[in-house]
């Protein structure tokens, strides 16, 4: 769904799209060209769809944050992991020199 590296950028460019799309409906709505009902109807859709794409943008960028968070804990992990083999290594080393 996302289109930039910044999430934020994409919502920002949403939420420009949203703004346009209503301003045209508020303009055919003040020309004749669409009927009061017909025109909150277009809106409220437009609003809804965008809302669903705010979700989805979330959720992509939690998804992105829990994928970072979990390879950040494994690094570590295998960091303290290789810190105990290297102290392991060398106390054996030292005990078979005693």
């Amino acid at each position: 769904m996302s289109t930039s590296p910044d999430p934020t950028l994409d919502l920002q460019k949403l939420q420009f799209e949203v703004m346009q799309q209503l301003e045209v409906i508020a303009d055919d709505i003040k020309a004749g060209r669409l009927g009061a009902d017909e025109g909150s109807a277009k809106a409220k859709a437009i609003i809804a769809a965008s809302e669903q794409q705010r979700v989805a943008m979330f959720n992509a960028a939690l998804s992105v944050t829990q994928r970072q968070r979990r390879r950040g804990w494994l690094l570590a992990l295998a960091a303290v992991a290789a810190i105990a083999v290297v102290l392991a290594g060398l106390l054996l080393a030292r005990i078979g020199t005693v």
